[in-house]
């Protein structure tokens, strides 16, 4: 039986610029899928010579480009010209694939492309709390909101993307590869993160110790094992007492606490503030996650 594929996107059809702009946006998307996902670049002829900059956000999927083939997880992201020899799909043994998407064209996007292929390469390793991540996010609040109006407002945030990915690209030679296990390490964790309770477990499940684990994650993540399982049950708080009416002890059960004391405990050190004040004062948007 096929899965359920949702898709959030909006395509933006403003009246043509009085001057050409240095960037246009096409459209801005988040995707999720289960089954069917497979698009093929020379197949493509809906955009042109735009630009596609696609961020996983959770899940797998990889992506052919050229003869080379490159995985797509957590963290990975890949800027393609729309009419170019790649591919980028979910392999049979995928659950799901979760990305964050814009297209975009005009001579600063070329730029742009031409700069992180030299530097980085056809994929990138950004984290979810990385600055062109964090900008990519608020411009697709703002398009979801209604709040992107003209042509050139929504011009000026797509340049401050592109910015933000030369900042990126700054001091950067070669892409920095996570080994397979912590690679595999991640996917566990964003995906069972309401069901680990001990590293024992997740050490056992990779078939290494847990003090190498801790070691070697923290060196390829910039955090341990721990600090990114109960930051990723914060952000799926933050998302359930924004969007829901579920209650606190419903919640924490469901992000993997069972005890509702525990989870106020570790929410207030997280956030300075107990849940049930975070829910009245903050929208999920409005605050970013350091």
């Amino acid at each position: 039986m096929k899965g359920i594929n949702e898709k959030s996107s909006f395509i933006f059809r403003f009246q043509e610029a009085v001057i050409p702009l240095a960037v246009s946006v096409h459209s801005i998307g988040l995707e999720t899928k289960t089954s069917d996902y497979s698009f093929k670049g020379f197949t493509r002829k809906d955009v042109g010579g735009a630009y596609l900059f696609q961020y996983t956000v959770s899940g797998y999927a990889e992506i052919r480009i050229g003869d080379r083939v490159f995985p797509l997880d957590q963290g990975k992201a890949f800027l393609v010209p729309f009419a170019s020899d790649y591919h980028y799909y979910m392999p049979e043994d995928s659950g799901h694939y979760e990305c964050l998407f814009i297209s975009f064209d005009g001579p600063e996007a070329e730029k742009c492309w031409n700069h992180i292929i030299g530097t980085l390469g056809p994929v990138l390793i950004l984290t979810e709390h990385s600055q062109p991540i964090r900008h990519l996010r608020h411009m697709f609040q703002e398009a979801k909101t209604k709040k992107i109006t003209d042509t050139y407002r929504l011009s000026m945030m797509a340049y401050q993307f592109l910015m933000e990915l030369y900042r990126f690209c700054k001091g950067y030679s070669t892409p920095v590869v996570w080994p397979e296990v912590i690679a595999r390490a991640v996917r566990l964790l964003d995906e069972g993160y309401c069901e680990i309770s001990h590293l024992d477990e997740l050490a056992e499940t990779l078939g290494i110790s847990k003090y190498y684990l801790i070691r070697l994650f923290r060196r390829m993540v910039g955090k341990t094992p721990i600090e990114y399982l109960t930051r990723k049950r914060m952000e799926k708080a933050v998302e359930l007492l924004s969007n829901t009416e579920r209650s606190l002890d419903d919640i924490a059960q469901s992000i993997g606490y069972m005890n509702v004391n525990y989870f106020s405990k570790v929410f207030r050190k997280y956030f300075g503030m107990p849940p049930g004040k975070f829910r009245k004062k903050y929208d999920r948007f409005d605050f970013m996650f350091d």
